[in-house]
């Protein structure tokens, strides 16, 4: 099975050379380049939310339009893969070098910021096919809204994963891990991220904790997809309650894409 490693990458401040990033999987060197954009870019997704609350002598429509905009870098390296050998637990590692800081006199008065972002595992497959892509984030958004997990409900995405790789902007809901909070550092340093078989496709993660139920849906990744492939997703979120039995229903949560 192909997949594609996307590993996106800015230089914030520069001192001297540009660092070199070399990338590992599992332990073995599949990848090594300057990190040689200074450039950021924005990426943006407008969301469409409707909830209908109906009930005895009740009816009510709210609807409202969000539009959410990211910073990212400009660049970035997009490496192909064959994961057919890999284990169901792996790893890949970011390595940044040659990012050096000037002191003087004990105090640092130039330094060098790289920035990682996005990090993303997809299959070819997937990537290629908007269809396909469609069709996942539609059944994901709608066991989110049909669980609860989309409306806000406390402590309860913790354990999900965020697909289709690590996010620098989660959701207030879930917990920043540190290395989400260090994806832009100064000095040589090194990113681990755990990759785990899960649903018969590999995922990244970033810390030992169960995967459970179904991946996180990231807006982040759907604005950069947009970006990145130049085909918009027209995307809607619907919900239907029933004040008198408290039913939940799903309606139409994505539209057809453009």
């Amino acid at each position: 099975m192909k997949y594609y490693l996307i590993i996106g990458y800015q230089l914030l401040e520069k001192y001297r050379e540009f660092p070199t990033v070399r990338v590992h999987i599992n332990g073995q060197l599949v990848d090594e380049f300057l990190c040689d954009n200074e450039q950021t870019t924005e990426v943006s997704i407008q969301t469409k939310h409707i909830v209908n609350s109906h009930g005895t002598c009740f009816n009510k429509t709210w609807d409202s339009t969000e539009t959410s905009k990211f910073m990212t870098p400009a660049k970035y390296k997009m490496i192909e893969l064959d994961a057919t050998s890999w284990p169901d637990k792996g790893e890949l590692t970011i390595e940044v070098s040659d990012n050096n800081s000037n002191y003087n006199n004990g105090f640092m008065t130039l330094r060098s910021i790289v920035w990682i972002t996005p990090v993303i595992l997809i299959r070819k497959d997937i990537h290629d096919n908007i269809s396909i892509l469609h069709r996942i984030m539609k059944k994901l958004r709608q066991e989110l809204i049909r669980s609860g997990h989309y409306w806000h409900v406390p402590n309860r995405t913790e354990t999900r994963a965020t697909w289709p790789g690590i996010s620098p902007y989660p959701t207030k809901l879930i917990h920043r891990e540190s290395f989400e909070e260090n994806l832009h550092r100064g000095g040589e340093f090194t990113l681990h991220f755990e990759i785990r078989k899960k649903h018969k496709t590999h995922l990244l993660v970033g810390d030992s904790r169960p995967v459970k139920g179904y991946f996180r849906v990231d807006l982040f990744f759907l604005s950069w997809y947009q970006h990145h492939t130049k085909k918009c997703f027209n995307l809607t979120d619907e919900a239907t309650y029933d004040i008198d039995t408290g039913q939940r229903t799903v309606g139409n949560v994505l539209g057809k894409n453009k």
